[in-house]
């Protein structure tokens, strides 16, 4: 901490110092409690709702999928099924839901499609998964 002496020999705290302190922790204490996403009213973003919709959306497309995980391919990709058809999404295990679930679940993903210029197909990369049964 910054101090400085007066003329009397007292150390105080400079003024600047503590409106450092308070400045930074202010957005630190504002946030704290608010969840993130907690909107879910309508969205000027476009998003797209099915499998086969997302295999040809753009690069940062957003989506929200229903249906089921059916299967895992490897240790964060997993075959999707939903009422247009099959493919293939990314999700981190941090992105799971704690509670088990199987194939007959049905899950609710939202995310963004990842397509590079090298690329043929998007990568599919859910960012949440929410359980519906």
């Amino acid at each position: 901490m910054l101090f400085i002496e007066d003329e009397h020999g007292t150390r105080t705290m400079k003024k600047l110092a503590i409106t450092a302190l308070i400045a930074a922790l202010l957005p630190l204490a504002a946030s704290a409690g608010t969840a993130p996403h907690s909107y879910t009213g309508p969205s000027a973003v476009p998003s797209v709702t099915t499998i086969s919709a997302a295999q040809k959306a753009a690069d940062d497309t957003r989506f929200v999928l229903e249906g089921q995980i059916v299967k895992q391919l490897s240790h964060d990709t997993y075959q999707f099924r939903d009422a247009s058809g099959e493919g293939v999404v990314e999700i981190d295990g941090k992105h799971l839901p704690a509670v088990k679930f199987d194939d007959k679940t049905r899950v609710r993903l939202s995310g963004k499609v990842d397509k590079d210029w090298y690329q043929t197909t998007p990568e599919i990369d859910v960012k949440m998964v929410e359980l519906l049964n």
